[in-house]
């Protein structure tokens, strides 16, 4: 479950915009996301656009964009502050969404971002598994029906509006299963579901909507090896520990944090990741007391 949101903008290693929507209805008025948090954020993006940082009580899902303004560089940060056990990637998508219209207002007060932090909230993490820009695609479908009127071209222009009556829902449709049928690793129905959603999108030529699902295809294909491949890392890296040989568990938890990033499992790669760096501390203090 999202328990709230929060937007960020940073200058000169400051923070001149920060705008947090906590969600009191569910249980979230303790949430606090305070210096440390935010340094810990900021540190874990470093080199990466997307960061699932993990707390005590909560996960925190961000992603950051870089922007130039007046010869300034600026970093905005966009999050979703979620329960422990929600699996983070499926607000990937959302996310960026977020980011993306969010951007415009990074220079608004705080209590104008807090406003649209709140009235968004429901659209963008309530249902993220579900989450396709509907207005934004049929504001394009529509300006295309424009075009087209206006390069005298009416006969094509009354066949694209004919389609936008009765594609758009079929997309949707197909959208929602795929998406539905990924969460609950139904591989093959969520390949056929996407397929389906590509020849519609290729019909109303949404050219990046095709592109996303042909990537989801190759997610869904790749998936079930990766599994296996991750199950198996985890399996050596307990049997390193099992057995005393920590250079053997360490690497095998890394290889296994490198897996799940593949799988766009960024919860896992965060967990496999830090026991990778606690057992490459443990080693390093292990050699230095055996000198």
């Amino acid at each position: 479950m999202a328990l709230g949101s929060f937007f960020l903008a940073i200058e000169d290693a400051k923070i001149i915009r920060k705008a947090v929507y906590l969600n009191a209805e569910i249980g979230s008025e303790n949430i606090i996301l305070g210096e440390n948090e935010i340094l810990r954020i900021r540190l874990r993006h470093a080199d990466k656009r997307f960061v699932l940082t993990l707390l005590s009580e909560f996960q925190i899902y961000s992603i950051v964009k870089i922007v130039d303004i007046k010869r300034k560089t600026m970093q905005i940060f966009a999050g979703v502050i979620l329960d422990k056990d929600v699996n983070s990637i499926i607000h990937k998508n959302a996310l960026e969404m977020f980011l993306e219209k969010i951007n415009p207002m990074k220079m608004e007060p705080n209590e104008k971002l807090e406003a649209y932090l709140r009235d968004t909230f429901s659209e963008y993490f309530e249902r993220p598994e579900f989450v396709l820009d509907k207005k934004e695609i049929e504001k394009r479908l529509s300006g295309r029906v424009k075009d087209l009127n206006k390069a005298g071209k009416f006969d094509e222009a009354n066949k694209f509006l004919d389609k936008i009556k009765k594609i758009p829902k079929k997309l949707y449709k197909a959208h929602n299963n795929a998406e539905n049928a990924m969460q609950h690793n139904d591989f093959e129905r969520s390949i056929k579901e996407f397929k389906t959603a590509i020849k519609y999108a290729t019909e109303l030529k949404e050219h990046e909507l095709v592109g996303m699902y042909k990537a989801k295809i190759q997610l869904a294909r790749k998936t079930p090896a990766l599994l296996k491949k991750r199950d198996d890392l985890v399996e050596q890296a307990l049997d390193g520990l099992r057995s005393d040989q920590f250079s053997k568990a360490q690497r095998s938890f890394k290889r296994a944090a490198e897996v799940s990033e593949e799988l766009l499992d960024s919860r896992s790669s965060e967990e496999y990741a830090l026991k990778a760096q606690a057992l490459a501390e443990f080693i390093k203090i292990d050699k230095k007391f055996k000198r």
